[in-house]
């Protein structure tokens, strides 16, 4: 790098010859020159007026470190970093004389406010979300968890869109394997743009093909601090408000951090309640086709009477109107989420009383149709996970299918083939099902064991610090 200004002037107009908004001056102060180059669209002109011009214009012969009064200031000799340095919103400043290009921040922060989770509503508990700023989210998670163990390393994927990514852990619960496996993965990235987190979610996790999410999604600071005194890593992204968990089990997405705000009764009851709403969400529609085609002697006679008096003049046989009423279900949930809110929730009431009692009074479906089409619907909404919510909906189809050619059998076949598949993935290295039949396991998953109980953290992810609690209740002799 040259030591005139002039020539680095005119090296970087090279670089950026179609760029509008990048701009440079020549200042002359008390026989001083200097050269700043900037994109106007990026920096705070306020912060550059008082934290740079001004001091250099009360001292223009002082060393540039003890003149100008802001914190992020580094230096570079490579014309290409500060050029990209440039872009990232630094301010390039440079004494005549020397080779050497000083990058100032003092780019402009244009965010959101921390508001609270919209996605993850809070009945109790911390109301703070992550936002699209990387750098305020790591400041809640740093506010939250006060340790020197905390450990935040950071990247940036993508050559064109060198998205900046944060990966969190505490240093002395956290496997290392799992944090080295977790570093090889995104070094090797090798990409132009990421779609954070979405992207990166399907980079980095083990079976590309499977439906069931390997990763849990969160926009909540808190529920990101209790995974990682279990051990898990988490992966924070720019321009996201969404973090990503891992390594997780499948039972981490029929929890909600209620569960533990609650008491341990409550919170197991919820939990046993939302997997029976899984499994209602799966089969309820199925369970409808099989009984209607092969199985009507398992339900009592009265109920029987019921449903073949309500399909007596209904057109469409079991399994077409099973799917077309799961897929017009679909439609109306995709048309309220893609409409602005108040039109969106309007368009969810009216459609589904309306089109419901069309397709009854038209007698295209039963009656008992329509009720279990709503019964799954709210069955599946009550799983905690957006993406396990959908990996189930989309479960129910095959299961309606195989229902109608198989009856009860064919039902019974297709859940052992979703849990013998669900044995054999993995997250990070460690079984994604694990079966909660040990009671030190089943303390956390299916149940809610009582706050005391949960002396020990789950041995795959925290192996090296498995004590989580030592005398929880010495106070009581």
């Amino acid at each position: 790098m040259d030591s005139s200004v002039a020539v680095t002037e005119k090296a970087l107009k090279e670089i950026f010859a179609e760029q509008s908004d990048f701009q440079t001056q020549r200042l002359i102060l008390d026989g001083a020159e200097f050269g700043l180059f900037y994109f106007d669209t990026l920096i705070d002109p306020y912060q550059v007026q008082e934290f740079i011009l001004k001091p250099l214009q009360s001292r223009p012969h002082e060393a540039i470190r003890d003149s100008i009064t802001i914190i992020d200031l580094t230096e570079s000799t490579d014309l290409a970093a500060a050029a990209q340095a440039a872009v990232d919103g630094k301010t390039l400043l440079q004494r005549n004389g020397e080779s050497l290009l000083y990058l100032l921040s003092a780019d402009l922060k244009k965010e959101r406010a921390v508001n609270i989770p919209t996605n993850e509503r809070v009945l109790r508990g911390g109301n703070e979300a992550f936002i699209e700023n990387i750098d305020t989210n790591l400041n809640l998670m740093r506010k939250l968890i006060t340790s020197t163990e905390f450990i935040i390393k950071t990247y940036t994927i993508g050559k064109l869109s060198r998205t900046k990514v944060a990966v969190m852990y505490i240093k002395s619960v956290a496997q290392p394997s799992f944090v080295e496996e977790l570093d090889r993965r995104l070094n090797d990235i090798d990409i132009d743009y990421v779609e954070a987190p979405g992207f990166l979610s399907e980079l980095i996790h083990d079976n590309k093909f499977s439906l069931f999410p390997q990763l849990l999604v969160t926009e909540r600071p808190d529920r990101a601090r209790a995974y990682l005194m279990e051990g898990k890593i988490v992966i924070a992204t720019s321009g996201s408000p969404d973090a990503l968990i891992l390594p997780v089990s499948f039972w981490a997405f029929l929890q909600s951090p209620e569960d533990y705000q609650n008491g341990w009764l409550l919170g197991t009851m919820y939990r046993l309640l939302r997997l029976a709403c899984l499994i209602l969400a799966i089969g309820l529609p199925a369970f409808y086709v099989s009984v209607c085609s092969f199985n009507p002697q398992l339900l009592p006679i009265n109920f029987v009477n019921t449903l073949q008096s309500s399909l007596k003049y209904v057109t469409l046989p079991p399994l077409a109107e099973a799917l077309s009423m799961m897929l017009l279900l679909e439609l109306l949930k995709e048309a309220t989420i893609r409409l602005p809110s108040p039109i969106g929730q309007t368009v969810g009431v009216v459609g589904g009383i309306v089109i419901g009692t069309v397709v009854v009074q038209s007698n295209l479906v039963s009656n008992t149709m329509v009720i279990i089409v709503a019964l799954t619907a709210v069955a599946s909404f009550t799983l905690p996970s957006y993406e396990m919510n959908s990996s189930i909906r989309i479960l129910s189809y095959p299961a309606v299918v195989i229902s109608a050619y198989f009856g009860l059998y064919g039902l019974a076949i297709y859940f052992m083939m979703i849990i013998i598949y669900l044995c054999r993935m993995s997250s990070m290295g460690i079984p994604y099902f694990t079966p909660p039949f040990s009671f030190s396991e089943t303390k956390d998953t299916l149940f809610r064991a009582p706050i005391e109980n949960h002396r020990k953290r789950p041995a795959e992810t925290a192996a090296g610090n498995p004590t989580r609690l030592r005398s929880p209740r010495s106070w009581k002799k």
